[in-house]
């Protein structure tokens, strides 16, 4: 037995290693800097202070910033849900093809993330492909105004992310026994009552699934937004980069990106507690 554990211990190590350099040092950089004033490498005394903190929550400008990020992430996912629930659906239950349906739907984000964003700058700008074949077809007069705006931003997170959401529920709708549905089809129920009831029901996991590997990315991004929006579209990852590298500021931005991961992980357990972990206690019960 005491083999197996040292075993056991010799192979946690490299992770453990990892885990440390690559998260832990990091982290407890960032966190430093976030309750100092100072930056460590100045030569100057450290002055320990939670200014860094308070102005996140009292500028005005700030919080705008961050609820316009919260809304945006917020519409991001459950476009993507709506999107992807039937592509997932039909993967899982309509198709023998779904694993190359899948390697195709996953070709096109092989692809450079920035050309991909930059794409869409040349479909939504005024003199682009969709202004163009809109105004071709006569259906406008004029270019319409999508560039730079909180539209095109959500367009393009809309875009990078709902693959994201596609995977988890096709996981989680592909493992669903369909002789369930048959057995509720016999009992009596409607198709609708058996797809709310057993499908809808047992690939909620599947939805919290994709939605913390969309939400969390969307609230975050700073690409996007940087290349797409306009001065009304800037999120909490803008304002976050925007301190570390023009205002060279990393005091208030390790603030700022503490204050997002904490706000991420209550979002996060909130979630879980109401669609997470009581779904999957009822989903074992059917």
């Amino acid at each position: 037995m005491s083999t197996i554990l040292k075993k056991n211990r010799n192979l946690a190590f490299p992770g453990l290693l990892w885990f440390l350099v690559f998260f832990l040092l990091p982290l407890s950089v960032i966190l430093i800097y976030s309750i100092t004033e100072r930056s460590l490498i100045s030569g100057e005394p450290v002055k320990f202070t939670m200014a860094n903190f308070v102005q996140v929550f009292q500028k005005r400008h700030y919080l705008i910033i961050l609820l316009r990020s919260l809304r945006i992430s917020f519409f991001t996912t459950v476009i993507s849900i709506t999107f992807s629930y039937p592509v997932a659906y039909f993967l899982a239950k309509n198709t023998r093809h779904d694993r190359i349906l899948i390697v195709m739907l996953m070709i096109p984000f092989w692809i450079n993330y920035l050309i991909r964003i930059f794409a869409w700058k040349l479909i939504l700008s005024d003199n682009g492909i969709l202004n163009q074949v809109l105004m071709g077809l006569h259906l406008i007069d004029e270019p319409l105004r999508i560039m730079y705006t909180q539209t095109s931003v959500l367009l393009g997170l809309v875009y990078t992310y709902t693959p994201m959401m596609v995977l988890p529920l096709y996981a989680s709708l592909s493992r669903i026994d369909d002789s369930l549905i048959e057995a509720s089809l016999d009992l009596g129920a409607s198709r609708f009552r058996a797809f709310f009831d057993i499908t809808f029901r047992l690939s909620l996991t599947g939805i919290f699934a994709g939605t913390l590997l969309v939400f969390i990315p969307a609230l975050g991004s700073f690409a996007i937004p940087a290349i797409l929006g306009g001065t009304d579209s800037v999120l909490i990852g803008n304002m976050i980069e925007n301190q570390f590298n023009i205002v060279g500021n990393w005091n208030a931005g390790s603030a700022f990106t503490l204050s997002l991961a904490a706000l991420a992980i209550i979002l996060v357990l909130s979630y879980s507690r109401i669609f997470g972990l009581e779904s999957i206690y009822r989903n074992r019960g059917i």
